[in-house]
């Protein structure tokens, strides 16, 4: 506990890639455990055209949704050889981090499993500090509330008001590419009950208990193919001083741009799932 509390590792920038164990033993079975997740719910991902591709050497956000209950979507990204990473080539393996609220880094056992893989808080101080290290990140931009918002086949996506990632992107440089889990909210029944009281905790206190269960009552989600659509880029202007803070105006513009694109990528592959933006 006296670690969770007093180390910083989820706030160090360098370095934070997938850490390769040291024991041969563990990195085998952390590759057996990840094909056993994939072999079990089967993940396809689908570009925005059969011939895309993304630059290695370019600097992305890749913004995920929906969160669902486990933003399944964002596992595309962990390591190497996802269907992501064999699909596009030398973006996992390249200087790229994923990010997760502190209170994520606070709990033993939570925190290991984050760190193990490349996490880093979420925290704007922490971001700054990866994108000025010509870092790519990856983020669920719905956060726990979107969690808490979860229903079987609908889509909800906290989005509306998420300024923050499109003003680092125009700070910096990066292009925001959307990535969308069709499936996700399914993987988990869930339920209302308590939603006034659990919704406050979540924005007063920034914790996030969504009620839900899998499989035979249990945390074992139910076994739902997902298709992880990867959108076109939204390429944004290079800012004329990087990491100075764009105009309201300007940001406004690029998310309004941005909902429009996840609206077309939602409406081009689903026929009977209803998307709902907040």
């Amino acid at each position: 506990m006296a670690v969770a509390i007093t180390d910083t590792s989820h706030r160090a920038v360098e370095g934070a890639d997938y850490r390769y164990n040291r024991s041969r033993y563990l990195d085998d079975a952390a590759g057996k455990f990840w094909d056993s997740c994939e072999d079990y719910i089967t993940t396809t991902v689908v570009p925005w055209k059969e011939n895309a591709t993304l630059d290695p050497k370019r600097q992305y956000i890749f913004a995920c949704h929906p969160h669902g209950i486990h933003c399944t979507p964002l596992g595309q990204f962990h390591c190497k050889g996802t269907p992501f990473d064999k699909r596009f080539p030398g973006i996992c393996d390249n200087k790229l981090s994923g990010l997760a609220a502190s209170i994520v880094f606070k709990l033993p056992g939570v925190r290991e499993f984050f760190l193990s893989l490349n996490y880093i808080d979420a925290s704007r101080a922490v971001v700054e500090d990866a994108l000025e290290a010509h870092r790519s990140l990856f983020i669920c931009t719905g956060s726990g509330e979107e969690s808490l918002l979860t229903k079987r086949g609908e889509d909800i996506l906290v989005l509306s008001r998420r300024r923050g990632f499109v003003r680092m992107a125009l700070m910096y440089g990066c292009d925001i590419v959307p990535i969308f889990g069709i499936g996700n909210s399914d993987l988990f029944a869930t339920y209302s009950w308590a939603m006034g009281a659990r919704m406050w905790m979540q924005k007063k206190l920034h914790i996030s208990i969504p009620i839900f269960h899998g499989r035979y009552l249990t945390p074992l989600p139910y076994k739902v193919p997902i298709q992880v659509l990867v959108g076109e880029p939204l390429n944004v202007p290079e800012p004329k001083v990087r990491g100075e803070k764009p105009d309201d105006a300007l940001v406004d513009s690029y998310l309004k741009k941005y909902i429009e694109r996840v609206k077309d990528m939602h409406k081009q592959h689903t026929t009977d799932r209803k998307l709902t933006i907040r």
